[in-house]
C-alpha cells in the first residue's frame, strides 16, 4: 500500500496499479484496507486513461461502505469524471449529486455539475451551480466558474451579467485570453453583439471542449482486470495537481486525469493551463491504518515513544480525525506512520486510540507535540 501511494505521488501510475493489485492479492488487508486499495488503484487506472477499470474499482470501493466519508465523496466525484469521459452524463450527474450530499462545501463538484447542465441547455440550473462554485472556490480558480456562468448568461440573453462575470474573471487573471475574447465579442459598449436580441443570442451555442486522442500502448498489471488490454498513456502534471492541457496538434495527449476537476467551458487553443487540487486526499493520508495486531508486526513498534492524538468510541472516527489532522498539520505529521489501537477498558468500554510516529527519545516526541499544540491539535506522548 505504501509503495502504491508513493508511485501515485510520483506519477508512476502503472507501478501503482501493480502495487495496489499485489496488496489486494496478498490477503493481508481488512475490509477498510481493501476499499482504500480499490480506491487508489482506480485513481492510477484513471490516470492512465483506463476509464472502465477505474469505474469498476471506484464502484467496489463505494459499495463496500468502508471508506471514510471524505474519501467516499471523492470516489463519487472521480467516478463522475470517468463516466463523463466515456459519455455517460446521466450517471456522472448522479455521482456529482452524491458528492454534494457527502461534501456540500466541495466547490469543484458544483462546477462540473453546472457544465453538464449547460451542455444539455439547462442554463438556469447551471447558473445556480456555477454560483455555488464561485462562492466556495478559493483564489484564482474562481475564474473558471465565472467564465462558465458567463456562457450560461449569454445563452439566456443576459449579456450584462455575462459581461460582469467576464470582467471579474479577467480581474482575477488578466491573461485569461478566452475570457477577454468573449468579452470583446459580447460587450454592450464596444460591439454590435450587445445590440442583438435575446432570441438571437439564445440560438448560439458555445463549442464544447475537445478531448484529443492519445497513443495506445500495451499494459499489464496483476489483478487489474485489464491484463493485456490497452492503456492510454497520458502526460500528467506533477504531484497531486493536474493541468487541463490545450494543444494545437491533434496527436499530442491531453490530461484527462481524475484530478481534472474544472475544465474550460469553451474550445480555444490559447486557454491557459488551469490547475486544481486533485479529487483525492494525499495518498499517504489514505493508506489504511493498521490494526493493533498487525501493528505489532511492524518494525516501528520497537520504538519507545509515540504521540497519541485522541481516543474515540469507534474506529472510523479515529480514521477521520487523522485525515483532519493531516490536512491541518501535514508539515508536522506528514512523515509519520499512524495506526489505530483498540483498547478494551472493561466497564469503561472500548476505545480506539489514534497514535502516530515512532521515537527513540522522549524529547523528540515532545517537540512534535509542542508543534501540534501550537496548531491547537491535542497531543500527548505515550510509551511503547
Amino acid at each position: 500500500m505504501s509503495a502504491g501511494a508513493a508511485a501515485i505521488e510520483n506519477d508512476h501510475f502503472d507501478k501503482a496499479v501493480a502495487d495496489f493489485s499485489n496488496a489486494l492479492d496478498s490477503g493481508g488487508l481488512d475490509a477498510a484496507g481493501r476499499a482504500l486499495a480499490h480506491y487508489h488503484r482506480a485513481i492510477a487506472l484513471q490516470k492512465t486513461g483506463q476509464q472502465d477499470g477505474a469505474i469498476a474499482d471506484y464502484t467496489r470501493a463505494i459499495a463496500s461502505n468502508m471508506l471514510p466519508v471524505p474519501v467516499q465523496a471523492r470516489a463519487h466525484f472521480n467516478r463522475g469524471i470517468a463516466l463523463v469521459a466515456i459519455g455517460d452524463a446521466g450517471l456522472a450527474e448522479a455521482d456529482y449529486r452524491a458528492t454534494i450530499a457527502l461534501a456540500p462545501e466541495y466547490a469543484a463538484v458544483y462546477h462540473n455539475l453546472a457544465n453538464l447542465e449547460r451542455r444539455r441547455h439547462d442554463y438556469e440550473a447551471a447558473i445556480v451551480n456555477y454560483s455555488a462554485a464561485i462562492r466556495l472556490m478559493p483564489g484564482n480558480e474562481r475564474k473558471l466558474p465565472l467564465f462558465g456562468r458567463a456562457l450560461a448568461y449569454e445563452q439566456i440573453g443576459n449579456l450584462r451579467s455575462a459581461e460582469a462575470d467576464l470582467r471579474d474573471a479577467l480581474a482575477i487573471d488578466p491573461e485569461f485570453e478566452v475570457a477577454g475574447a468573449k468579452l470583446a465579442e459580447i460587450s454592450t459598449d464596444t460591439g454590435p453583439r450587445g445590440a442583438q436580441s435575446a432570441a438571437s443570442v439564445q440560438t448560439a451555442k458555445a463549442p464544447e471542449p475537445r478531448v484529443l486522442p492519445a497513443m495506445l500502448t500495451p499494459f499489464q498489471s496483476a489483478s487489474s482486470g485489464n491484463e493485456g488490454g490497452p492503456a492510454i498513456r497520458i502526460t500528467s502534471s506533477g504531484g497531486w495537481e493536474t493541468t487541463a492541457v490545450r494543444t494545437a496538434a491533434a496527436n499530442k495527449p491531453v490530461d484527462i486525469s481524475p484530478a481534472a476537476a474544472v475544465e474550460p467551458a469553451e474550445e480555444d487553443e490559447k486557454v491557459p493551463a488551469d490547475r486544481l487540487t486533485t479529487a483525492s486526499l494525499r495518498p499517504t493520508a489514505l493508506v489504511p491504518h493498521v490494526t493493533e495486531s498487525s501493528a505489532m508486526r511492524s518494525p516501528a513498534t520497537t520504538a519507545q515513544y509515540r504521540i497519541q492524538l485522541g481516543a474515540f468510541r469507534d474506529e472510523q472516527s479515529a480514521v477521520l480525525e487523522w485525515d483532519k489532522i493531516y490536512r491541518a498539520a501535514e508539515a508536522v505529521v506528514g512523515k509519520f506512520e499512524h495506526f489505530v489501537q483498540r483498547a478494551d477498558l472493561g466497564e469503561r468500554g472500548t476505545f480506539y486510540r489514534l497514535r502516530a510516529g515512532a521515537f527513540d527519545g522522549v524529547a523528540e516526541a515532545r517537540s512534535v507535540c509542542k508543534a501540534l499544540d501550537a496548531r491547537k491539535i491535542a497531543c500527548v506522548v505515550v510509551e511503547g
